[in-house]
């Protein structure tokens, strides 16, 4: 099942514009009995993570409450803080409350708990996620790969060769065009007016500026000076 995952995997692209889908080539979808494979483990780690808020999750908080030096309390109080416990841990399975409760009792957890006394509502929730992420990982994984939005870019020999014959016939018409790639007289005479009208602007917001300033007038940058005598 790893192995078909990498697969299909490798085979993903980005969807520009939306992260959350990917793109598939529809000939490299899977299909038949790798895709029923597929969504039967899908299946089968979904279910796995199905909460469990009944008798069986109650009796192993009490377990996990029991461990604790602290548990000497009347049986009021121990159904209350078991009810507190229960209903923090109801969206959890029990398989994960129990290996959670298994780690504290061991050694092992990985939440911020500092093994004294009986750890929170917090730490046993946090200890959960970290027992089910893998789970809900490789869940992720399967349904990009179920999810994604399928592409057709394979191209039939029928459509090659139209599209070779459509380039030959543009290739043929580029030889048989006539277009002058130079510039015309008027086209260059319309630059060099632009040219003129361009620097004559510049040369008279210089001119205010320096007025204003009280300086003298400055030789125009756009006059050809003289060439050097050598």
């Amino acid at each position: 099942m790893a192995d078909t995952i990498g697969k299909f995997t490798n085979r993903l692209e980005d969807k520009p514009g939306d992260f959350r889908r990917k793109l598939l080539s529809a000939s490299l979808a899977p299909a038949g009995t790798e895709r029923e494979a597929l969504e039967a483990r899908r299946e089968e780690l979904r279910r796995s993570l199905r909460p469990t808020p009944d008798q069986t999750a109650r009796d192993v908080v009490t377990l996990l409450l029991a461990g604790a030096p602290s548990f000497g309390m009347s049986e009021r109080e121990t159904d209350a803080k078991v009810m507190l416990y229960a209903e923090a841990l109801r969206d959890e399975p029990t398989w994960a409350i129990e290996k959670a409760r298994q780690r504290f009792a061991k050694g092992g957890w990985q939440c911020n708990w500092d093994g004294k006394g009986s750890p929170s509502t917090a730490s046993v929730v946090a200890e959960c996620r970290f027992l089910t992420l893998d789970i809900e990982t490789e869940i992720a994984r399967i349904s990009a790969i179920l999810d994604a939005e399928l592409v057709d870019n394979e191209t039939t020999e029928d459509e090659r060769r139209e599209a070779v014959a459509r380039w030959e016939q543009v290739k043929a018409e580029m030889g048989r065009s006539n277009v002058i790639t130079e510039r015309t007289d008027d086209e260059i005479a319309h630059e060099r007016a632009e040219q003129l009208r361009a620097n004559d602007v510049v040369e008279r917001r210089d001119a205010w500026e320096r007025e204003r300033a009280g300086l003298p007038p400055a030789d125009s940058p756009f006059v050809p000076r003289p060439a050097p005598i050598l």
